[in-house]
């Protein structure tokens, strides 16, 4: 194993929280000889993409979908290297639950006869008369407006956006718009930014090969469990159960606290919330703010309904947002016989959902009869309430010149990398923190003074060791 640079790396490096793009890069880093610690508030490692295990592990839950995608050659050089166990390969299937009925998403041309025909035909007007109107600033109403036109705002996108995110699209930004969407969709070649290419992907469809994502068997925990134990065998240090408390002075991060432990870093990788990071080195806090999720992890004795693996359910009088199956990832993730169920609700940490959500557990069981999914309440097994703060992070329509305030007073501090969702304060998909790993570390070896070779394997995410 050839070593980095000594006078870069003397010290180790901390990375701060253990999701995918902070456990990649003490991978990456630990396999070019770099010390680093990883530091994890939780229990366990996997952050915003770990894995809940009820029943004797009989049940495998994940915070919601998550898959690889190996479209993309770096993710798939990465995971053929780092998977202990072949996963399955599965084409996508996702839905979308709108007025009783269950549409393919992205959509697919024979859901255009199920439409109601009014909304169809308003639609369609829509796209005929809409580039002759003009609407105001800059924000996710008026951008939904300009893009698709009144009757699609209206019947698919306000409601949802009002109940997901709990505020206005006239006070949400354009960029939530502008990434949502298309996160959401995760295919390239099925781009929806507006109603022309709604129609030009809905068209091309036809006769199309579903995209296929990759799945470790037994949930996603087991490519984490992976790469712990080969940060570990590098010579890195994986510590759980504290937060992370920094120190600056001079221009740099100087100490990182984990419970009794404080270490001296060379450099700090962030990917806790950017708020928390401004709050500890004493600069202005920004006003940013994350969305937090419930989820709900419901165990039955039925075979489920709908062979798909997520769904969205924009209905204001549902509860639920979201609802993803994982034996549909893969079938050891529940015994025969039987389905699991994970159920998202979108709420604020410390609010009354997020304090009472037990409470809620009824509504949700009611949510999953009134959509076909659960013929009988008494079929249910468990109920498991999972909470995660700091899920998503919200555009407020602010947020632009409240993320500079936080990076122009964090960049003082020269040994200090924001990374990850939480982070960069960025919403994107597992794969885009994956990418974000790899090229953070490719910038701090190339900082180190390390060959352009090894710069190009890092690339692939094939470092060798």
């Amino acid at each position: 194993m050839s070593g980095a640079s000594t006078s870069v790396f003397s010290k180790p490096v901390v990375i701060v929280g253990g999701g995918v793009t902070g456990l990649i890069t003490a991978h990456l880093l630990s396999e070019a000889g770099v010390k680093v610690v990883v530091i994890e508030k939780l229990d366990k490692v996997g952050g915003l993409a770990r894995s809940f295990r009820y029943h004797d592990d009989q049940f495998v839950f994940d915070c919601g979908p998550h898959r690889f995608d190996t479209n993309n050659p770096n993710v798939k050089s990465y995971l053929e290297r780092i998977l202990d166990e072949p996963g399955t390969f599965f084409p996508r299937k996702s839905e979308v639950y709108f007025k009783g009925k269950y549409y393919s998403w992205p959509i697919k041309p024979q859901n255009l006869v199920q439409l109601p025909p009014e909304l169809a035909g308003r639609a369609f007007v829509d796209l005929a008369v809409n580039g002759y109107k003009e609407y105001g600033e800059d924000n996710f109403q008026n951008y939904i407006l300009r893009q698709y036109g009144p009757t699609l705002y209206k019947h698919f996108f306000e409601g949802y956006s009002i109940k997901f995110l709990g505020i206005h699209p006239n006070e949400t930004h354009s960029d939530w718009a502008k990434v949502g969407i298309n996160r959401a969709i995760i295919d390239d070649n099925a781009q929806m930014q507006n109603l022309y290419q709604l129609l030009k992907s809905t068209l091309l469809q036809f006769n199309k090969k579903s995209q296929h994502f990759l799945y470790p068997q037994g949930g996603m925990q087991d490519a984490w469990a992976s790469i712990s134990r080969r940060v570990i065998a590098n010579g890195g240090r994986i510590i759980t159960g504290h937060g992370a408390e920094m120190t600056g002075g001079n221009g740099k991060v100087v100490s990182v606290k984990a419970g009794e432990e404080e270490f001296e870093p060379s450099t700090v990788v962030w990917t806790a919330p950017i708020t928390l990071a401004c709050k500890q080195l004493e600069v202005q806090v920004p006003d940013l703010r994350y969305l937090g999720l419930l989820l709900y992890n419901v165990m039955v004795k039925e075979e489920a309904p709908r062979d798909y693996q997520w769904c969205y359910y924009g209905a204001r009088d549902l509860l639920i947002n979201r609802v993803s199956t994982p034996k549909y990832f893969s079938p050891k993730t529940a015994p025969p016989g039987t389905s699991g169920y994970c159920c998202e609700v979108t709420c604020m940490k410390g609010d009354a959902r997020w304090q009472h959500g037990e409470r809620l557990t009824d509504w949700v069981i009611d949510d999953l009869v009134s959509v076909g999914l659960l013929k009988n309440r008494r079929n249910v097994i468990d109920v498991k309430l999972e909470r995660l703060p700091n899920s998503y992070p919200i555009y407020h329509q602010s947020y632009p010149g409240q993320l500079d305030i936080a990076r122009s007073g964090l960049s003082r501090f020269s040994n200090l990398h924001l990374a990850g969702r939480t982070g960069l304060f960025w919403y994107n998909n597992m794969d885009h923190s994956m990418e974000n790993a790899f090229q953070l570390t490719k910038r701090l070896l190339r900082e180190s003074g390390r060959a352009e070779a090894d710069e190009t394997a890092l690339a692939t995410g094939q470092l060798a060791g």
